[in-house]
């Protein structure tokens, strides 16, 4: 039986799927947007399974399930409607959303090279952390455990102030966020006006505040 594999406009149905993908990844919604756009009518359940092998292989982070939640948003609010007549928000949404997303090929390569159906791996080969032989070490437990939320950091002194800064700047990896450089103003001010902050504590965030940097002590 044959099928008719063209879109909308004429295009192989195959090529719109891979200019989607690759539009994707080069961050460009309006390649994507169009390619999308062809397969919408008549390959509508196919542009979202690609839309989703999308989000796993070129994402970084949990796109997946945001694609996954657009699709259902869509078979939701489209439901009954055929082809063209369906609001084409919520691919639009996903695109957008994929496009602005920050990529690498991590799970692409964990794919293709450790998950080879006809290689079995040694087991000095697996990486893998026992539990029962981690310790502690001759250091014992860390400082950096000692925070304001425990009696033994209340008692030397750690403010709400100092977690704010040395959990900050202990992230490991770092991935950039979008408030790694707003102000803590608004928390803080809040808290003074509750009584949780006390004059050294107030003084040290006007420091923080105006960009004087307030060392953090956990090194």
């Amino acid at each position: 039986m044959a099928y008719n594999l063209m879109t909308k406009n004429g295009h192989n149905m195959y090529d719109m799927a891979s200019m989607l993908q690759k539009a994707i990844r080069r961050s460009n919604p309006n390649l994507a947007g169009y390619a999308a756009y062809e397969l919408f009518g008549n390959f509508h359940t196919y542009m979202w399974k690609r839309l989703v092998v999308v989000s796993a292989e070129d994402c970084y982070g949990i796109m997946t399930k945001e694609v996954i939640a657009l699709k259902l948003a869509d078979d939701f609010c489209n439901k009954g409607r055929k082809g063209y007549d369906k609001d084409p928000l919520f691919a639009a949404k996903a695109i957008t959303l994929l496009c602005l997303a920050r990529k690498n090929r991590d799970a692409c390569y964990v794919a293709c090279n450790f998950m080879l159906p006809d290689r079995i791996l040694n087991e000095n080969e697996i990486e893998h952390i026992d539990i029962t032989k981690c310790h502690l070490g001759v250091e014992g437990i860390p400082d950096w455990v000692f925070d304001v939320h425990t009696l033994i950091g209340k008692r030397n002194g750690k403010t709400d102030l100092d977690m704010t800064i040395e959990e900050q700047a202990a992230l490991e990896p770092k991935q950039l966020s979008l408030f790694d450089d707003c102000s803590w103003e608004n928390y803080y001010t809040w808290a003074r006006s509750q009584g949780k902050v006390e004059n050294k504590e107030w003084a040290d965030f006007q420091q923080f505040k105006e960009g004087r940097k307030l060392e953090p002590d956990f090194y």
